[in-house]
């Protein structure tokens, strides 16, 4: 195939961003809604490998202070100041049903929500765009650690459930789409990574609450975008379903993961293929619904070491096409961008850290430059993974921020939404069974 005419792959994706808006994200992963891996200091000297268990190990009063010391020193005002910088215009935020509605019984405790309103205030003034998820939901929507609790897939039990998850809808509706915010969160995300595959919990299930969200979110108001994941599916099989539904302002999330088996398995030509694979039903497959892909990585099962120069080849042109893959290059395509997994780790773990990419040169320093691309697109849009990149001999050294001595924290902030929660006191594969990922999950993770 010959190459595209134009050197560089931005020279094309940045005339596209700007004519129409495409999504270019990080999440903000282990801050509000913690997760184990990402912020591993948080569990010491514990048992406990979920947010139920750690509060439950620690009792209330001695998990609020611990967490609250980490909500205001994960992420600072200055974080998203380099977010901004690095070219990046949206943020995904995890939250916890427990941040607003939150029952006696439960060990989880509320404290999130001003950290939460306080986020909101300094995406407004650096013009970022937000995305809130529900990460977590009453029962457990997927058993996993990063829904708050492992275990049985106990959401669709009882309607207590269902009902206790559209009043957190409804609370974070309310509260940001207030002018006071400056339409700054533009989606919200009914539900994260709901898992069909074992069947406590039904397609029918899942379409039936996502319908009722839906319902939720634009009862309050119609032009917040109503987010839902596609449950492994693919955006493709959820055409039907977004079609069947009166409102508009709709959006599939889709997660595409090379951590987890099967496709951590892949070598770097098979991982190259699949993502421009992707890249062409994303793009070329009208009928698909508007999609954002809403987490990614560069884990893989390739090895890689920070200081070896093959390595940061690899990063390198295993980051640049995905960004092809997941961003429009053509007015009326159904991809709208992407959104990295994550902005940062506690470690700072290679694959997983946007800011440590940046750093150590296998992600460019700003996404709208289009001199700091290497890689050149072919006529299909995928790059050109023969192109001969050669970086830097020496990588700069790198060691992770130790967050915990930072004399910035975050100072809260009060709303609405406050009040209420006061009052009321991953990889991942569109087409694969989370009884894989799972075996894969503490390896993948844990080896890095």
């Amino acid at each position: 195939m010959r190459r595209h005419r134009f050197s560089t792959l931005v020279c094309v994706l940045a005339a596209v961003a700007r004519a129409l808006g495409q999504v270019r994200g990080v999440n903000l992963g282990g801050w509000l809604a913690t997760e184990q891996w990402l912020a591993p200091s948080l569990y010491d000297n514990t048992t406990a490998a979920d947010e139920w268990h750690l509060c439950n190990e620690l009792g209330k009063e001695s998990c609020l202070s611990t967490l609250q010391a980490h909500w205001s020193t994960f992420y600072t005002r200055e974080d998203f100041v380099d977010i901004a910088n690095a070219g990046l215009n949206t943020l995904r935020i995890p939250l916890g049903y427990w941040a607003v509605d939150l029952l006696d019984y439960e060990p989880y405790v509320a404290g999130q929500y001003p950290y939460l309103i306080q986020a909101i205030q300094w995406a407004n003034e650096l013009s970022l765009s937000v995305m809130i998820v529900l990460h977590g939901a009453p029962g457990s929507q997927n058993g996993y650690a990063g829904s708050g609790l492992i275990g049985p897939i106990l959401f669709p039990s009882n309607s207590s459930n269902i009902d206790r998850s559209l009043n957190v809808l409804m609370n974070l509706t309310e509260e940001f789409s207030q002018d006071v915010y400056g339409d700054t969160v533009t989606s919200i995300e009914l539900l994260n990574e709901p898992y069909l595959f074992t069947g406590l919990f039904t397609m029918s299930e899942l379409q039936d609450f996502y319908t009722q969200g839906i319902s939720t979110v634009h009862g309050v108001t119609e032009t917040m975008n109503v987010s839902y994941h596609d449950a492994w599916y693919g955006p493709a099989f959820w055409d039907n379903y977004t079609t069947s539904q009166p409102s508009e302002n709709l959006m599939v999330d889709m997660h595409n993961f090379y951590a987890f088996a099967p496709n951590l398995d892949l070598d770097e030509d098979q991982i190259i293929e699949n993502i421009c694979n992707t890249s062409q039903l994303l793009k070329q497959t009208p009928s698909i619904p508007q999609t954002v892909v809403g987490e990614w990585s560069l884990q893989s099962g390739v090895n890689t070491t920070v200081s070896s120069r093959a390595s940061r080849i690899w990063l390198r042109l295993f980051f640049e096409a995905q960004i092809a893959a997941y961003t429009p290059t053509a007015a009326g395509q159904p991809v709208l961008g992407w959104i990295f997994w994550a902005w940062k780790t506690e470690y700072d773990i290679v694959t997983w850290s946007y800011r440590r990419g940046i750093a150590q040169g296998y992600i460019p320093a700003d996404v709208r430059n289009s001199s700091l691309f290497v890689y050149p697109l072919l006529e299909n849009g995928c790059v050109d993974s023969t192109f001969n990149y050669t970086p830097a001999q020496n990588v700069p050294n790198y060691v992770p921020p130790v967050y915990a001595n930072s004399s910035t924290t975050t100072s809260t902030a009060t709303g609405a939404g406050a009040s209420k929660s006061g009052a009321m006191s991953l990889g991942r594969l569109g087409v694969v069974s989370w009884a894989l990922i799972s075996a894969a999950w503490s390896v993948a993770l844990w080896a890095l």
